[in-house]
Formats: C-alpha cells, sequence, structure tokens
C-alpha cells in the first residue's frame, strides 16, 4: 500500500529504535507497523500516531479517477519495493521503464501535483537514484519537481546481475546514468 513510516523515518534521521522511544513501544512493534503498512492493513490511527511521532501529519486526499494512476510516483514505487521485497529486479526495471515511457508518452495527462507527490521512497539507495533519474528524465524538464534530482552513487552499480549484461553495460550506458554511477545497458532500459 505505502511505506510512509520508514520513509519519512529515513527521512528524519531516525532507526526503528529511535522511532519506538517516542511511541513508547519495541523496535519490533515499529518493524511490524512497517510491515502492515506496506501491506494494507496499518490502522489510520496508527500511521497518524507514528507520523506525529516524526513531527509530521498524515494528510489523505481524494483524486478523480485516472487510467493513469497506476503510473503516478508512489504507486510505482511501492509496486518496485514489493518486487524488490521478492528479490526480483528484473521486474523492478520493467516497471520503471514502463512507467517512465506511459509519462513520456502522456506527460499532458498528469497533473504537477500527481507528479510532484512522492511520499514513499525506494528501500535500496541504488533503485532510489535509478528511479529519480529515469523516472525524474521522462517528465518534461519545466514539470520536473525537487525529488527527480538523482545524486551520484558512491561506487559502480551495475543493475543486472548476468555478466553478458554487465559487460554490454560497459559499453551501451546512456551518459546520464553513467554519470550517477549506474550503468545497466540501453538495450534492457528500453525493453525491460
Amino acid at each position: 500500500m505505502s511505506d510512509l513510516i520508514r520513509t519519512t523515518r529515513e527521512r528524519t534521521g531516525l532507526t526503528g529504535a529511535d522511532l519506538a522511544a517516542r511511541l513508547g513501544i519495541t523496535a519490533g512493534a515499529v518493524s511490524q507497523m512497517e510491515r502492515s503498512e506496506r501491506d494494507g492493513t496499518v490502522k489510520l490511527e496508527t500511521l497518524d500516531r507514528a507520523l506525529a511521532a516524526m513531527g509530521c501529519r498524515l494528510a489523505l486526499t481524494a483524486r478523480p479517477s485516472s487510467p493513469f494512476a497506476e503510473f503516478l510516483p508512489d504507486a510505482v514505487t511501492d509496486r518496485m519495493n514489493a518486487a524488490l521485497d521478492e528479490r526480483d529486479g528484473s521486474y523492478a526495471l520493467r516497471l520503471l521503464t514502463h512507467a517512465a515511457s506511459v509519462v513520456r508518452q502522456h506527460s499532458d495527462e498528469f497533473s504537477d501535483a500527481d507528479l510532484a507527490t512522492r511520499a514513499s521512497s525506494l528501500k535500496d539507495p541504488r533503485w532510489e537514484q535509478l528511479f529519480q533519474a529515469v523516472y525524474g528524465d521522462a517528465i518534461p524538464a519545466a514539470r520536473r519537481p525537487a525529488w527527480a534530482a538523482p545524486s551520484k552513487l558512491s561506487r559502480r552499480w551495475y543493475v543486472s546481475r548476468f555478466a553478458p549484461l554487465r559487460e554490454r553495460a560497459k559499453r551501451t550506458t546512456p551518459p546520464r546514468l553513467r554519470a550517477l554511477n549506474i550503468f545497466l545497458d540501453e538495450r534492457s532500459l528500453s525493453t525491460a
């Protein structure tokens, strides 16, 4: 469903134990709370209480239904996190590249507010930078939100674990990703 507790906790520099102390619960209970949020079973009261302990407040909004809702940043992030939880990087990459393609082709169907809203992030910082680069580049530059500014990874990351794709990535990674220390062959990026 969402990942607001973990994302907010990490953004504020808190550990699970820090949040547990603020809430008067155990670190294991915080872990369970984060898991129940990802599973979509967290109570709104629990979510609100956890966010309040970190100096944030829960804000719910209703949006008109859209055929493009599944391609909004938060929706893609949540589905990619689920794929990565299952250790399915290939599927996570397909989700990302397909969403970026839809955004690129139909950018006028997305409001600035829809694209700017991204409360959760990817748990793996490497995947987060890839998301920011690929999805962010699909958004027209004049409308690109602040969250879509990736940072260079401290060392090279090859997205594929397969040797032939890693070798091809050395030669065909697009310059934008190469500058971020992300190596992914151009064909995988376009056909994932």
